[in-house]
């Protein structure tokens, strides 16, 4: 099974319309027991601050996402996601493997 049609991917349907002007710029999968899997394209944001930015709008809609999907207050799934980041970013707990190196070409 491929990832573009796996089971458990997120429906775009009902969604912002994409054009050919929009670029994917994250991919995230968890697996039971495995960990991550983080596909990153820093092709369209050169400048890593904007990359920044982009992060704190996801976790802004995480945050709203935990709220609707588990009934719980966004703004305390909000700092629960912050202190899990801030916990994480300073005490880098896990490794991390590069398998794909990034590049323009």
């Amino acid at each position: 099974m491929t990832q573009t049609n796996h089971v458990n991917a997120i429906s775009l349907d009902h969604g912002d319309v994409l054009t050919d002007q929009s670029h994917e710029i994250v991919r995230v999968w968890v697996t039971n027991g495995a960990g991550s899997h983080v596909w990153i394209s820093a092709r369209m944001l050169e400048d890593p601050t904007i990359f920044g930015y982009l992060m704190s709008d996801t976790i802004r809609h995480a945050a709203r996402a935990y709220a609707t999907t588990w009934g719980v207050d966004e703004a305390q799934a909000l700092q629960s996601i912050v202190a899990g980041l801030s916990a994480e970013l300073r005490n880098q707990v896990g490794e991390i493997t590069t398998i794909q190196e990034g590049s323009l070409n």
